[in-house]
């Protein structure tokens, strides 16, 4: 069966600033232009401290703060289009499972009719017209962000839109504040197969997940330097039993609530202390010196959390991808306005907006191909595992007929037998020559056979049972292995259509079983709207209309010399579309052989003949888009699409042929054509 593969469109990066100072660096500061750099090796963290941040923000806003609007923008984010005393604002909401985060945004969302998903449709039905009250934590030290709303500033809150901000676990959900938080809509639903710990639902009150490992930073600082020395000491013991080995920054996490590995990292390093410091080895002075900038952090997000408190200090460790509220020598002070909400809609919006907006689908993307090419190259491992293990069974079993002779053998000839003996003279059914067969003297030749034909049955159901699983074994593998070179082709982010791509092959592994769920991935409408926004035309509907856009934003369109269209799939579901929608019998199919590539299609009216080199072109289209394309020349089968099926129970873009004939293709004759479509 042929499996398809993908190169998705090309664009290029940009560097995204994050805050532009408004007046003259101050010398006391090292107040400077923060910038999100491609080479970044850690990418931000949305914790604690951003969070507060964020709520700080957010309620820093002029009041009244009225909804125009609201807009799922994909699958795992919306955005609140709001109008302030001072102007135009907006808030948006992520619950993605890499780039969770609550922060203003510097642009309103558009809405358009019919191209909001069901989560922002049901937001912008309830949340329309109605006020901001407020943004709150929703649990000390704890990552999630309660967005209030009511009728009117200071009245009782209708609604609220909460974020958990949770890794893989991030969701967000609409609920009804005046009836037991019960949850209306929700960015995807949990049920009870999936977690055993709460169920999260719509129709069932909102439960807030449980707490975090560790205890109250507040608590643990109460015993002064040596309590607080006592309490890492004790969690260096538990994790090696040995304090020499523990580093610092790692006991700091596992001890307190609300500190992340990128926090704890910042504080040590702010503190003067050396990255990587161990227990064992910090001095006295590491010791208070760190302990004092722990007790800095935990005021400067401990006061008045959910108030519209100062950002003046907000600081900015690029190192760690760590925001803090105080200054730090870690850091650069994040901007000289930090409480201006004009600047790029304040700048922790503009922070996070950044570095989790055209500049952070960077960072998604590796960690995201990083984490769906791991569990592929695992599952072909195993694979090849379990194809060892079937054939070893079925080459055991395959000795079931030579058995099958030799107990017919013993029954012909039970007549020589001589009672006690442990042989028995007969002819070889095969060679006709005289041998003696060996005989067990407590059961007889006829025992003896009976025994035998058991083993036979025993092996034949075996054979019987193992050769299709060594069938589904292989097809899996073949799956898996044009899904492992399509994700390869995609090697670095150049556009967002590259994250679309791969977060589309999670979301097709997700669907066949391959790899777990992290959250609710892009629907056929989600991409049909991405691609339609891309390119400005019309908006798709549901039904046939979305389902014809989905199709066509999976190909690539060539054209052939004489001027016909070349359709080429972009990935298993293009293949599927070409294959089996777009081909009719008129049409010629093209495939390389024996390896994963692109299905591609010659495009045709009734009654018309491709000539050569109208097959030639689309025989190297395929060639180009196959694993095999740096071979210079490769073998493509070509057939009419009516002898392309897909065999019941197949996997996505996976077909077979009835007939063929091959032509060489020459993928670099047409490497200008198709390099970076």
């Amino acid at each position: 069966m042929y499996r398809a593969s993908r190169i998705p469109a090309r664009a290029r990066w940009r560097i995204a600033s994050l805050a532009s100072p408004r007046r003259a660096p101050s010398p006391r500061h090292r107040r400077s232009l923060v910038v999100v750099r491609a080479a970044r090796a850690t990418p931000a963290t949305f914790d604690y401290t951003a969070l507060v941040a964020s709520v700080r923000e957010i309620n820093a806003l002029s009041t009244p703060v009225k909804i125009d609007a609201c807009a799922q923008v994909d699958a795992h984010s919306m955005t609140l289009d709001a109008r302030a005393a001072d102007g135009r604002r907006s808030v948006r909401v992520s619950w993605h499972p890499v780039t969770a985060h609550v922060a203003m945004s510097a642009r309103g969302a558009k809405v358009e009719k019919g191209m909001n998903l069901s989560f922002g449709e049901s937001a912008n039905a309830l949340l329309k017209g109605k006020v901001l009250l407020d943004a709150r934590v929703g649990t000390a030290w704890e990552r999630a962000c309660r967005l209030r709303f009511g009728d009117r500033p200071g009245g009782e809150a209708e609604y609220e839109l909460l974020c958990e901000v949770m890794g893989r676990y991030s969701n967000a959900f609409l609920l009804d504040s005046k009836n037991n938080d019960e949850v209306l809509a929700c960015g995807y639903q949990v049920g009870e197969k999936q977690t055993s710990v709460r169920r999260l639902a719509i129709g069932y009150a909102y439960e807030p997940p449980p707490s975090a490992p560790g205890i109250d930073p507040t608590t643990g600082v109460e015993g002064g330097v040596d309590g607080w020395t006592a309490v890492l000491r004790d969690v260096a013991r538990g994790r090696s039993g040995d304090v020499g080995e523990a580093r610092l920054d790692e006991c700091m996490v596992r001890a307190f609530r609300g500190v992340s590995p990128a926090l704890a990292k910042a504080l040590i390093r702010g503190a003067g202390v050396a990255d990587g410091e161990r227990v064992e080895t910090a001095s006295a002075s590491d010791w208070v010196a760190v302990y004092d900038e722990f007790m800095r952090w935990i005021a400067s997000v401990s006061s008045d959390a959910d108030s519209a408190g100062t950002l003046a200090n907000a600081t900015w460790c690029e190192k760690f991808g760590q925001l803090l509220l105080h200054p730090s020598s870690a850091g650069v002070v994040l901007s000289p306005a930090a409480d201006d909400l004009s600047v790029a809609g304040g700048p922790i919006g503009a922070l996070f907006g950044a570095v989790y907006g055209e500049a952070g689908e960077t960072d998604v993307f590796e960690r995201e191909r990083s984490r769906i090419l791991q569990a592929v190259r695992a599952r072909l491992k195993k694979l090849a595992s379990k194809d060892v293990g079937f054939r070893k069974q079925l080459e055991a079993a395959s000795g079931h007929e030579e058995i099958q002779l030799l107990a017919d053998a013993l029954m012909a000839y039970s007549y020589n037998y001589k009672p006690g003996s442990s042989e028995l003279e007969g002819q070889d059914f095969t060679t006709g020559e005289t041998v003696m067969f060996k005989v067990d003297p407590e059961k007889g030749p006829v025992g003896t056979a009976e025994a035998l034909y058991k083993k036979t049955r025993k092996l034949r159901r075996t054979a019987d049972a193992v050769e299709p699983l060594i069938e589904q074994n292989a097809s899996e593998i073949e799956y898996l292995e044009g899904v492992e070179f399509s994700i390869l082709e995609v090697s670095e982010f150049k556009s967002r259509d590259d994250l679309l791509f791969i977060e589309e092959i999670g979301a097709e592994l997700v669907d066949g079983g391959f790899l777990k769920p992290t959250g609710k991935g892009a629907d056929a409408k989600t991409r049909a709207m991405a691609a339609a926004k891309k390119g400005g035309g019309a908006k798709p509907k549901t039904g046939k209309q979305a389902r014809k856009q989905e199709m066509m934003n999976a190909i690539r369109i060539y054209t052939a010399p004489s001027g016909k269209e070349v359709y080429c799939g972009r990935n298993s579901r293009g293949n599927e579309a070409v294959s089996l929608f777009f081909g009719q019998d008129q049409d010629v199919w093209f495939h390389v052989r024996g390896a994963p590539g692109a299905h591609v299609i010659l495009r045709q009216q009734p009654g018309e003949t491709a000539s050569d080199d109208d097959i030639q072109f689309a025989a190297n289209v395929a060639s180009f888009h196959s694993k095999v394309r740096t071979g210079g020349k490769v073998n493509v089968s070509y057939t009419s699409p009516k002898y392309v099926k897909k065999p019941k129970g197949a996997r996505l873009g996976m077909v077979t042929i009835d007939r063929e004939d091959v032509i060489v293709g020459r993928p670099d004759d047409v490497a200008d054509v198709c390099d970076g479509r």
